[in-house]
């Protein structure tokens, strides 16, 4: 500046700003900027060095001596006759990009941290060129300009520091809305991938192998938010270790979510069964999984299911049937299910009520061996497992509609061949599975060691595994966060890269695996040592 211009809370008399919703305003009144980066910017970008300089990227004050790690937010500064106070860094937009013509600008700005920084003006005066900054009063050091735009670029960022600094009053009030919303979807991220006990309200057997639990959280805190379909990983201290497994939400209500599992000899169903009773606690992760009912196109709904694949869609079912004015309920449903008899069908008394109250809910039971009391038209309405005629006779009329499927890898299969084979558009079909049924053992099965040491390098954790269960299982009851769906190796959502050492599977993954990367969910270490990237 050759001559004194009058610094007012608005900015600088002939400042123009191309957008005022996200320039100006008095948080951002003056754009400062430290003279010593352009030498840095000619050095990086030497094809632009006709246009570096001061002004060039549109700052109101180039300021000798003054650089991002030694200015603070809420520093009150006075240049001239002015009272300045820092608010914010700046977060550039496209237009940086169109002075220069290089899309790698705005990028490299915040990226290299030399991105300067906004005054509000706390009392207008008189700026001339050469006028000294000094700094009146600190009130923040541990803010440094630099620290709140580093912070600002971390996909990570620790939400508790984010909430610190969106907690300073003098911190400008639209970044603080950046960073209160991305402190929220840090701590919702969080929540997926952190462990949370609930209480066993109660426990309701379900059939002669399957038993529901209720869970309520321990804190008095709401339940998470969980769609029609979802799975939860639990977790606990199941006979002198700590075991995880995943069991499908067999119902969604206020206050609660209800699993339900199958008990098979040994393992952590079993221990859930014999040992789990009402008031115990147990540690919960989720809702996870992206097999979840539609419910937005009203279409026909088709709900087949074989054995204890029944719990997903016990949760389908009930919100299909219940219109709550935040889903369309679905213009026909058809639920098919197979188990082995009466003793062995769950949730009879639930699906007969259903029946009652819902006549276009249209049901067709199988038992593949009845027992001597079982009557067809009383307890089931055929005999036999699931087949091609079966599901191309509830099918084929349908036209388009939404098909879900659960219950063992074979089966799933056989019945998206047989709907494949249906020409009809529109029908859409989905499966889930966590129990690899069927699926080819591996070889690797006979090699897998008694004890191994397991190190997760991003996450600077060494833990040991014996003799059993997944490397998911192991990350997962840690608390560790990984990526996971289908948990039975046709997705491939959890795939990690192996930085030393070698991982086996216990049954062959359908999911491609990559050089260099293992399947967490169906592998184990076939190694005394395995180093994962996680």
């Amino acid at each position: 500046m050759s001559k004194s211009i009058e610094a007012g809370i608005d900015g600088l008399p002939g400042d123009e700003q191309a957008d005022r919703r996200v320039h100006g305003g008095p948080d951002m009144a003056i754009y400062a900027y430290a003279c010593s980066h352009y030498d840095r910017w000619i050095a990086e970008f030497p094809e632009h060095a006709g246009l570096w300089g001061s002004g060039a990227l549109g700052e109101n004050l180039a300021m000798h001596g003054w650089e991002e790690t030694d200015v603070c937010i809420g520093d009150i500064v006075r240049v001239g006759g002015a009272i300045l106070q820092v608010t914010r860094p700046r977060k550039p937009c496209f237009k940086l990009a169109l002075r220069f013509d290089d899309l790698r600008l705005p990028r490299r700005l915040v990226e290299t941290g030399r991105c300067g920084w906004y005054y509000r003006v706390l009392e207008p005066g008189a700026i001339a060129e050469g006028d000294e900054a000094v700094l009146l009063e600190r009130l923040h050091p541990e803010w440094c300009i630099r620290r709140v735009n580093d912070l600002s670029i971390q996909p990570d960022a620790d939400p508790t520091e984010l909430r610190k600094l969106a907690a300073l009053p003098e911190l400008a009030g639209n970044w603080r809305a950046q960073v209160q919303a991305a402190a929220l979807a840090g701590e919702a991220a969080a929540r997926k991938t952190a462990f949370r006990e609930f209480i066993v309200v109660k426990t309701i057997d379900e059939s002669a192998t399957i038993r529901s639990f209720e869970l309520a959280p321990a804190d008095g805190g709401g339940i998470p938010a969980a769609q029609p379909g979802q799975h939860l990983v639990i977790s606990a201290q199941a006979d002198g270790r700590k075991m995880s497994r995943p069991y499908s939400i067999s119902a969604i209500a206020n206050g609660h979510l209800q699993i339900s599992v199958k008990r098979e000899t040994g393992g952590f169903s079993e221990w859930l069964h014999t040992r789990v009773k009402a008031g115990d606690r147990l540690n919960v992760l989720g809702p996870r999984g992206s097999f979840q009912l539609e419910s937005t196109s009203g279409l026909p709904l088709v709900l087949i299911s074989a054995g204890v694949g029944i719990t997903p869609m016990m949760a389908m079912l009930q919100a299909a049937t219940t219109n709550n004015g935040a889903r369309i309920v679905p213009k026909g449903v058809s639920f098919i299910h197979c188990a082995r008899d009466s003793s062995h069908h769950a949730f009879r008394a639930q699906l007969a009520d259903i029946r009652a109250r819902h006549p276009s809910v249209s049901f067709h039971t199988r038992f593949s061996r009845p027992g001597a009391e079982d009557r067809i038209g009383v307890t089931h309405d055929s005999v036999g497992r699931i087949d091609r005629d079966l599901i191309h006779r509830t099918i084929a009329l349908l036209g388009a509609c939404n098909v879900y499927i659960c219950g063992p890898i074979a089966f799933m299969a056989n019945v998206s061949r047989w709907i494949g084979e249906i020409e009809q558009s529109g029908i859409r079909v989905m499966t889930e599975a966590f129990v690899p049924s069927g699926a080819a053992a591996s070889a690797d099965r006979k090699r897998r060691p008694d004890h191994a040491r397991v190190s997760f390098a991003r996450s600077a954790r060494s833990l040991e595994m014996n003799g059993s269960g997944s490397l998911l299982d192991l990350a997962e009851s840690e608390g560790l966060p990984v990526v996971s769906d289908c948990r039975s190796g046709t997705c491939g959502a959890c795939a990690a890269r192996v930085i030393s050492g070698e991982v086996g599977y216990d049954f062959e993954p359908v999911a491609p695996v990559k050089d260099g990367e293992a399947l967490l969910c169906c592998g184990f270490p076939l190694s005394e040592k395995l180093v994962l990237d996680l």
